[in-house]
């Protein structure tokens, strides 16, 4: 369950919730979706967890990084069950920093939308001085690939921000 409530309260539960991300990610094992959406150029899953677990004061490095991981191996199970029939579908797990909590698994079913998202151009910078994978102790499973961009957003209430998205998955 998604919830977006950032408080000054200490999240309760840490463990259970990971518990829980952990299970989420074991779903995935041996299964991929029959049907794909015709016309959407993807579909998602987007990181069922409380906002506080992957943002605020009290969510550590330690913690983003479980997250991150069990984003990943939610990647690689689906990627080991996706049948021949879906060949040309790419599957990424997206960490997004600093907003951890619009991270996503995401199934790209046209191949210009998913260039799009990762193309290095204008304002987008390739990421090539750090791996978020070393940085944070990251397993990455055979088959699951890293991919770092960067580029800034202007946000009417922080000012002006640089966004890093981590995709990891089918990127070659």
């Amino acid at each position: 369950m998604r919830q977006l409530r950032l408080t000054n309260k200490k999240l309760r539960g840490i463990p259970r919730r990971l518990r829980a991300l952990k299970r989420w990610s074991e779903n995935f094992i041996d299964y991929f979706p029959d049907e794909l959406p015709k016309g959407r150029q993807y579909m998602n899953w987007k990181i069922p967890v409380h906002a506080g677990l992957v943002m605020g004061k009290y969510s550590t490095p330690k913690i983003k990084a479980e997250c991150a991981q069990r984003m990943i191996e939610a990647c690689a199970n689906l990627i080991h069950a996706k049948p021949i029939k879906f060949k040309n579908v790419r599957v990424t797990a997206l960490i997004s920093l600093p907003d951890m909590f619009s991270s996503e698994i995401c199934l790209y079913l046209d191949e210009a939308y998913f260039r799009g998202h990762t193309l290095v151009s204008g304002e987008t910078k390739l990421i090539t001085e750090k791996s978020l994978s070393k940085d944070w102790g990251l397993v990455l499973p055979e088959g699951v690939h890293e991919l770092g961009i960067t580029f800034p957003i202007t946000d009417d209430e922080d000012g002006d921000k640089v966004v890093e998205q981590w995709f990891f998955g089918e990127l070659v």
